[in-house]
């Protein structure tokens, strides 16, 4: 509604025969914004106040785009991660990936598929809810926050597209061209272009067309289904939770064992650094409690991180000694590949002229 001193002042006018626009101009002169002399002039001559038109969004509408957008290039990006990875595990290249990544890929595929976990399904459902808003408004459909973001998002798409058409040309010309590499095109070719067609198509139809169900429906389809593929593949490579958490159960018994090792290294050697030509300066320990009442650089765990046995230590002569423990899983290494173990029970044997063929 218009101030009422304002609506007192333009019925006074008009009884003094003053017309529309001088007393729009006289208002205007005085200080009063011209949106509201206007409703005042226009309500003084209705019956009814003149209707705001429906919300359309603001910055609500923003919020909720941002979101899906934002929840679209994190599934995107680690779908790609995913599956480049996958591709690198099927087809390696020896000339590059001289070793395995070993807990870093692990770690990087359990991150990829928690941040697909979580982002997928609320992408759907915050564009479920959006579709349904631009159904109750149709106004909402061309809406210019919706249309920038998505043709950005086009452009994205389209610079993917070109970008991988040029490499694939380029590589095809250099005839390096590998199966492992045909597939990363494929890869960036099906997320990018079905990502465009979803998007360039939603632009052209209204949401309530039966052409923009059957698109929404197929997109659903495809998407759940690439997504689905990407999680159970990652899971058979990680493995179950509980696998995980054998997994790092056992690496608390290696490193447990190591520092044990590296002490008795210590006490044998009386703490001094190594040195070929040192002979052993001490006896070994008797027991786990003698090595930790004379530990001389760190505090050592005894006892298994899960049954709370403590570990086996024996000493078989002046020079030699083992430890061993109970692992949950078989495992081997890259490097410290003394440390590898089965599953089960396994014994590590030791000579204390052999401290620098140990890692500990």
């Amino acid at each position: 509604m218009s101030d009422s001193k304002l609506q007192d002042f333009i019925a006074h006018a008009r009884k003094k025969g003053l017309d529309h626009n001088t007393i729009r101009m006289m208002l205007i002169a005085n200080g009063w914004k011209e949106k509201d002399v206007i409703h005042a002039l226009s309500e003084e001559a209705l019956d009814m106040a003149v209707p705001f038109p429906h919300d359309t969004g603001g910055a609500r509408e923003a919020f909720f785009h941002l979101l899906i957008f934002g929840f679209l290039y994190t599934t995107l990006i680690s779908l790609i991660f995913l599956f480049f990875t996958y591709i690198h595990r099927l087809f390696p290249d020896v000339a590059i990936e001289g070793t395995r990544r070993g807990d870093f890929e692990l770690a990087s595929i359990r991150r990829s598929m928690a941040a697909i976990i979580v982002s997928f399904p609320l992408l759907l459902w915050m564009q479920k809810n959006v579709i349904k808003e631009m159904l109750e408004h149709p106004e909402r459909v061309v809406s210019g926050i919706r249309r920038w973001l998505t043709y950005l998002t086009l452009l994205v798409a389209s610079a993917a597209v070109v970008g991988t058409m040029i490499t694939l040309v380029f590589y095809l010309l250099e005839g390096e061209l590998s199966v492992r590499f045909l597939l990363k095109v494929f890869v960036i070719l099906y997320l990018s272009v079905g990502t465009f067609a979803y998007f360039f198509i939603s632009l052209k139809l209204e949401p309530k067309q039966k052409e923009a169900k059957k698109m929404r429906r197929l997109f659903l389809v495809l998407s759940s289904v690439t997504v689905v593929v990407a999680l159970v593949w990652g899971a058979f490579i990680i493995g179950s939770p509980m696998q995980e958490r054998s997994r790092k159960f056992d690496e608390r018994r290696v490193e447990d064992l190591k520092a044990i090792t590296g002490e008795i290294y210590q006490i044998v050697y009386g703490g001094m650094p190594y040195d070929a030509q040192r002979s052993q300066m001490k006896s070994l320990p008797e027991s786990l409690r003698a090595v930790s009442s004379e530990a001389r650089q760190r505090r050592i765990n005894m006892h298994d991180p899960v049954t709370g046995e403590m570990y086996t230590y024996g000493v078989r002569d002046s020079k030699n000694f083992t430890l061993c423990a109970v692992f949950d899983g078989a495992a081997t290494y890259d490097f410290d590949v003394f440390w590898e173990h089965p599953a089960g029970k396994h014994c590590y044997e030791f000579n204390v002229d052999d401290r620098q063929k140990v890692r500990y």
